[in-house]
């Protein structure tokens, strides 16, 4: 039996008594880690998420940049208070008023290509008590190319202003906006009380947002076509969805376009195109993975320590 000093005796009774507590941390670190990695794989697997990104924004607070045939007024201008910060835009004329998003193509990166999901939103005020004629109308539009880069489809929202006089179609009888959604214009190709487009009557004076999200159904383009309103609750949607529009063959963003407008202003704000992308989960067994390396890194780091404290 190999004889041991009393210097040496002391030295491992001072490691094994450093080694004890620092054994009871890691125990309880290691525990933590381990109890937490069916955790984070059980939220990875149940949950996709979807990001969005961005891509361009204007609320006419410093200018009217990328839009054509609107004035930029302070908000409280002909009694309207500005959706969002101190100024709105006047979109005039009839077919003046049109954005690119930012630039032509501005969803496949400013350049003819393929598609990827992206949405357009645009607020627009309607006064159901300015005094306009009964069937004052005006439409937004918001297009889309095929992947050459060449105009594919518009995806318009019809809209018409109807006194208390008028007693036909969605909300009679009332002063109101009535609004449905097709891929034409009017007053020649389209007529926002068509029966068979679904219209709806909106009876509140208000900032409302037009939104279209353009999505891949199934190897097809459909645009979801939906007016929320102030609050962001839904007012009501539309789905448009030509089965012929062959995701392989459809492409990016084009123009935004109050094409129709018969109003003498048309209170918008808040325009804006963002990409929608759904993030994938990561595999449970890399996430466990993951957890492991984080375990190891732990025992490493307290090796490297003990080295160190050793070679002093």
């Amino acid at each position: 039996m190999k004889a041991t000093d009393a210097s040496e005796t002391q030295g491992a009774m001072g490691l094994a008594n450093g080694d004890q507590k620092w054994f009871q941390m890691t125990k309880l670190s290691i525990r933590r880690a381990l109890l937490a990695a069916p955790l984070l794989v059980f939220s990875a697997i149940g949950s996709s998420q979807a990001l969005a990104a961005a891509l361009y924004s204007q609320g006419f607070e410093a200018g009217t940049s990328d839009w054509a045939g609107v004035n930029r007024v302070a908000s409280g201008t002909g009694g309207i208070t500005a959706a969002d910060g101190a100024y709105y835009g006047q979109a005039v004329g009839n077919g003046s008023s049109y954005s690119y998003w930012g630039g032509k193509y501005a969803s496949t990166g400013y350049l003819p290509g393929s598609f990827v999901p992206y949405t357009t939103s645009l607020d627009i005020y309607l006064d159901v008590n300015s005094g306009s004629q009964s069937g004052t109308r005006f439409d937004y539009d918001s297009s889309i190319t095929t992947s050459a880069g060449s105009f594919l489809r518009d995806f318009v929202f019809n809209a018409g202003f109807y006194d208390s006089g008028d007693n036909t179609g969605a909300g009679a009888g009332t002063n109101r906006f009535v609004i449905s959604a097709s891929n034409n214009s009017q007053p020649g190709s389209a007529y926002a009380k068509n029966p068979a487009k679904d219209p709806i009557a909106i009876d509140a004076s208000g900032w409302y947002t037009f939104q279209q999200d353009f999505t891949d159904d199934a190897g097809s383009l459909a645009v979801i076509m939906s007016i929320l309103d102030s609050g962001g609750g839904l007012v009501h949607q539309w789905t448009l969805n030509d089965p012929t529009d062959l995701i392989a063959a459809v492409g990016g963003s084009d123009y935004g376009w109050i094409d129709y407008n018969e109003f003498s202003f048309l209170g918008i704000d808040n325009a804006s195109l963002k990409t929608n992308v759904t993030a994938v989960p990561a595999p449970a067994t890399v996430l466990l993975f993951g957890s492991g390396l984080f375990v190891l890194g732990l025992l490493r780091r307290r090796g490297k320590a003990k080295v160190s404290t050793l070679a002093v």
